[in-house]
């Protein structure tokens, strides 16, 4: 399973991992940033497919269960799923707290919701 994971391709951009890596911020607060980015971006992605709306969980289940072919790994998917809407969860409220849709939040949105949650 290590090959397929070297082959990952993140949706995130490299300027934005190199944005996040020069803040100053921990260590894990940089990953936390990472994460969050990487889930917008695919739930960007998934609500291309989706008429634009934000993924719901059924969407989202799907999706997981995709990706989890992919690694040929079933079980895979009950994971990822969780900690996926965990994001979702967090992007949604933090986007109703913002008076934001969530899928139009920013790094500096997630920067902020960062520092507010440490």
């Amino acid at each position: 399973m290590s090959e397929q994971f070297n082959s990952f391709m993140s949706p995130v951009k490299k300027e934005v991992v190199d944005q996040i890596e020069r803040l100053d911020l921990s260590t894990l607060q940089k990953l936390h940033l990472k994460l969050l980015s990487h889930c917008l971006e695919v739930f960007k992605d998934i609500s291309i497919k989706a008429d634009k709306e934000f993924p719901n969980e059924i969407l989202l289940k799907n999706w997981c269960e995709n990706e989890a072919k992919k690694l040929k790994d079933d079980s895979f998917s009950l994971l990822l799923f969780e900690q996926m809407n965990s994001a979702a969860i967090k992007l949604k409220n933090y986007g109703e707290k913002t008076g934001k849709y969530p899928l139009d939040l920013n790094l500096d949105d997630l920067i902020t919701l960062t520092s507010l949650e440490n």
